[in-house]
């Protein structure tokens, strides 16, 4: 038997008598022309992180290459480009019956900017359940003015998380005319210390109220503020996470982060828990895999050390008894 300490009502047992896809089917939505990397590190982190299927839809011209990474990934090439608007309704109902099955999507790693792109999102939101992890992209679009998509998020907040970094967060903050200012992780003020890997803390003032405020302006939304400590928030309650991650910032942490997130807030939800739980164990997993990679890696630290970690770092919160 297992036992498991602080997330052990997340994490699910071992158990041989569990069918496949039952511990999590992750869609990761992105993968362009130009970006092929990004999708492919959200969805195979899913898997190295306890997922059994992980999904890629990509444009075809994104496909081969992502294909040829690893054999683990189920790709499917029903995103389109710019010029290819006239197979864009029949895109779109391929795209909508795939992902029915999905417990989780990760939209916007490696996505891109195009308004083809636009219409399909808005056709996603609206018409998919699952949860919906936005990162990268996907933040991009929703930040832009005279767009349906931030109204569908305020409609259906309980299937959307958010995970933007400095940059992403501004953006969405001036949508919305709230001003940004710079964190002050020293100032924060911890109200529990849950964990040594993370704390409850105050969201009426300061950043950790900035990130409540615009949780609260999309209907108390789930948003992962990603920094030096990652700042977790639904409008209501907020965490930050402590653990100490990589020294160095290769590109492609947050495509693994958005993968994590993606299973575990699954996990919590099947197992009837807030799925902010599973946002707060994706961020530590990520940093604590970035630590034991960045050990061994120092200067030549790269994202697939890291996701080669990923394992480790989890099964390091379950102890065999």
């Amino acid at each position: 038997m297992f036992q498991q300490n602080s997330f052990s009502k997340i994490i699910p047992l071992l158990d041989k008598t569990r069918h496949k896809g039952q511990n999590g089917k992750i869609a990761s939505i992105g993968g362009s022309f130009e970006y092929t990397g990004a999708p492919y590190y959200a969805a195979i982190s899913s898997l190295k992180g306890g997922g059994d299927l992980a999904y890629i839809y990509c444009t075809k011209s994104a496909a081969i290459p992502i294909k040829s990474y690893s054999p683990e990934c189920i790709v499917y090439p029903y995103l389109l480009e710019d010029g290819e608007e006239q197979q864009l309704e029949n895109s779109i109902n391929k795209l909508l019956s795939s992902t029915q099955i999905m417990h989780s999507l990760v939209i916007g790693p490696g996505l891109g900017r195009g308004q083809i792109t636009s219409k399909i999102l808005e056709e996603l939101f609206k018409q998919n359940n699952s949860i919906k992890i936005l990162d990268a992209d996907a933040l991009w679009h929703i930040s832009q003015k005279q767009n349906k998509l931030i109204k569908i998020i305020q409609e259906k907040s309980n299937q959307f998380i958010l995970t933007p970094n400095a940059m992403e967060i501004k953006r969405l903050l001036e949508y919305f005319d709230i001003e940004y200012f710079k964190p002050d992780y020293d100032s924060i003020n911890v109200l529990n210390d849950q964990d040594v890997n993370y704390k409850q803390i105050g969201i009426d003032n300061g950043y950790p109220g900035l990130m409540a405020e615009l949780s609260r302006k999309l209907n108390n939304v789930i948003i992962v503020s990603k920094g030096q400590n990652d700042i977790i928030t639904n409008g209501k309650v907020g965490y930050a996470v402590y653990i100490e991650g990589s020294k160095k910032r290769c590109g492609g942490q947050g495509d693994i982060l958005s993968g994590l997130i993606g299973l575990y807030s699954y996990w919590s939800q099947d197992q009837k828990v807030d799925k902010i739980d599973g946002c707060i164990l994706g961020s530590v997993v990520t940093r604590k895999a970035a630590k034991m990679a960045s050990n061994k890696e120092h200067y030549s630290l790269t994202t697939p050390k890291i996701i080669d970690h990923i394992g480790d770092a989890l099964y390091s919160f379950v102890s065999d008894q």
